[in-house]
């Protein structure tokens, strides 16, 4: 399985690339505004483009879901729990956002251990709350990468103070990441890659319930 990044508008997000050199197959872990780069690259490669994968539902990393599966026929796939973001996003305006996105359909609603595959490596689904309700880290096992979103990047994790976040789910998600084998490789929506072994800090988080 072959990987390539892409880091595009409106936040500098990280898009992936992941192909089979086989069968040509590919997916794109989270569009953001990735279409004037993504679609050429495609074509230039020979790749059927099969699903736009999304970590979550925030605008800034679904921005162009609709334009690449219109441009391709691949399916958008999105947690169940963030589903309802993809049609509300058209509707409620960010700063960030040159224009509200348009609204991409859920043509596959992931579920905890949902499975997809590019050609015969298999990417499983983790449910990892915390960010908004519905975020997931996609894990590929065969190829030793991990893509996060934004639940964990380099020396940090997602905001939790935002609708559908939760301080609480966000430790609950990190600890259970954390015991991912340590060379794990993390390719994050934001930011440099790292490796499991390199976010030591997340054995030393504690959480103390409000009271």
């Amino acid at each position: 399985m072959d990987v390539e990044t892409f880091v595009v508008p409106p936040l500098e997000n990280n898009v992936y690339l992941l192909y089979d050199g086989g069968t040509r197959e590919a997916v794109l872990v989270d569009a953001s505004l990735s279409a004037a780069k993504v679609l050429p690259r495609i074509k230039e490669l020979g790749l059927t483009l099969r699903f736009v994968l999304n970590t979550h539902g925030h605008h800034d990393h679904m921005a162009d879901d609709a334009a690449i599966a219109k441009a391709t026929g691949a399916k958008v796939a999105i947690h169940e729990a963030d589903v309802y973001r993809l049609e509300k996003n058209a509707r409620d305006p960010r700063p960030y956002m040159p224009t509200p996105p348009p609204p991409a359909k859920a043509d596959v609603v992931l579920k905890e251990a949902s499975v997809v595959k590019v050609g015969g490596v298999g990417i499983r689904t983790m449910h990892t709350p915390g960010h908004t309700e519905g975020s997931v880290c996609f894990y590929v096992p065969d190829a030793n990468v991990l893509f996060t979103g934004d639940t964990l990047m380099a020396g940090t994790f997602g905001m939790t103070g935002a609708s559908g976040g939760s301080p609480a789910q966000m430790f609950r998600s990190l600890k259970r990441l954390y015991v991912l084998p340590s060379d794990t490789k993390v390719l994050p929506g934001h930011g440099p890659p790292t490796r499991i072994v390199d976010e030591a800090w997340i054995a030393n988080l504690r959480y103390a319930a409000p009271h």
